[in-house]
């Protein structure tokens, strides 16, 4: 594929995201060989299997709440596979700190790509609310945490020990 092709395509790509027509977009990306496809392609490539996985094509999924785990972690995988030529790249943080907020219950490994973008691109407002948001979420967890603690100890100490409790683990 030459640079004008490529060129073309990126321009493809971006209308038929804008378009939450991201199954398209995967269609027309994995139409070119795999070794072919290069970092920015394969970076496109995981934002559209993130997207289909969150939103599905059209938003089917946008209001649901609905997450494809599969999609996801292949959305994961792809960004894994350019790891080296991503870690400095703002975009590529960008795109990893959304999918592993997607993909685990836990947001302190989006967290660490959101700050990682944010320190490269610290003037980017959609960097800052990542890590805002990530932030929100890990002190949620935590007092879910905490609450959880607390009501574990209630019961231990409403509950008598008769000798017949049996512990799970």
């Amino acid at each position: 594929m030459n640079q004008t092709e490529e060129t073309k395509l990126l321009e493809y790509i971006e209308q038929w995201n804008d378009a939450d027509e991201f199954s398209r977009c995967i269609e027309a990306i994995e139409a070119i060989p795999e070794q072919e496809r290069g970092y920015l392609l394969t970076v496109k490539l995981s934002r559209a299997y993130s997207n289909l996985a969150v939103l599905g094509n059209h938003g089917v999924h946008g209001t649901d709440g609905e997450v494809d785990g599969d999609l996801i972690r292949h959305a994961i995988d792809l960004l894994e596979s350019v790891r080296t030529q991503g870690e400095d790249d703002p975009y590529w943080n960008a795109r990893m700190g959304y999918s592993c907020l997607m993909a685990y219950r836990s947001a302190a490994t989006a967290y660490t790509y959101a700050k990682r973008w944010l320190a490269l691109a610290p003037d980017d407002p959609d960097a800052q609310k990542l890590v805002r948001d990530c932030e929100k979420y890990l002190e949620e967890e935590k007092a879910l945490e905490m609450d959880w603690k607390e009501r574990e100890e209630i019961i231990r100490k409403e509950t008598p020990d008769d000798g017949k409790r049996v512990i799970c683990k």
